[in-house]
């Protein structure tokens, strides 16, 4: 139909919508690992052949990319009328293009780091680590930063679907690193009373290689207030170079 490809069509995750993404692969690590991990995710073209644009939802979040102006209007003046609506890790220079248009209701910056080679030295690890259990699900929301009513479900779907590491010390989980459902590594935490002993260090280096014999590109997002993190993520080979990935909500429509 003429003029086809000036709309937004909903449609399945196709070679071509994973051929696009691959051509930024690391500005698209999280948009790729989410309509992976969430099979009936809603995911939206302009073109099934040849897509200039890419937008994943399910529930309250949404992925996107694109650097075509056009598919982007389209996108958010179809997809977006009325409501409120989170994006996950979007492109800095794309959410501020999206974060210009709307109300925004709440937002967090990060930088996105990761791991460059298909090799990991796993001599770094000093200590046992085992996969987390599903009964430490509440103990991981608990000490969980941005933990609230749904976290706890997610936590358990994550340590149920997806890698996780952790070390114990007599039975009790002292340090752990999950995958969140963009295959992102996530909701790290060392209890206090554990610190300084390595443990981290040994959790990030066994779950970056269980990433990466499963074929995937190990990353993070590491939000700017975070100023202990980056330390570790370097440490233990992760990389940023100069790619920045924001969270945020809008509220548009009548709702605003």
């Amino acid at each position: 139909m003429e003029g086809e490809e000036d709309m937004i069509i909903k449609t399945k995750l196709l070679e071509s919508v994973i051929t696009f993404l691959n051509k930024n692969i690391i500005i698209n690590l999280n948009i790729i690992g989410f309509i992976e991990n969430e099979p009936d995710a809603d995911i939206y073209v302009d073109n099934e052949k040849l897509p200039t644009g890419v937008v994943a939802k399910k529930g309250y979040f949404n992925f996107i990319f694109t650097q075509n102006d056009k598919f982007l209007d389209e996108a958010l003046d179809t997809l977006y009328n009325d409501g409120f609506y989170g994006f996950s890790g979007v492109y800095r220079p794309l959410a501020q293009k999206i974060k210009s248009k709307f109300k925004i209701e709440w937002e967090s910056r990060c930088a996105l780091y990761y791991y460059p080679s298909n090799q990991i030295d796993m001599s770094l690890i000093k200590n046992t680590v085992k996969c987390a259990q599903i009964n430490d699900a509440e103990t991981i929301n608990y000490y969980y930063t941005y933990k609230d009513e749904t976290s706890l479900e997610r936590i358990k779907l994550d340590l149920q679907k997806r890698y996780s590491s952790a070390v114990y010390v007599n039975g009790d989980i002292a340090c752990w690193v999950l995958i969140h459902n963009d295959q992102s590594m996530g909701i790290m935490y060392t209890k206090k009373e554990y610190r300084k002993m390595g443990y981290a260090v040994d959790v990030t280096i066994d779950l970056t290689n269980k990433i990466l014999k499963s074929g995937r590109i190990p990353f993070l997002q590491i939000t700017e207030e975070n100023i202990m993190s980056p330390g570790l993520a370097k440490k233990c080979g992760f990389i940023h170079d100069g790619v920045f990935s924001d969270w945020f909500g809008i509220v548009s429509g009548q709702s605003q």
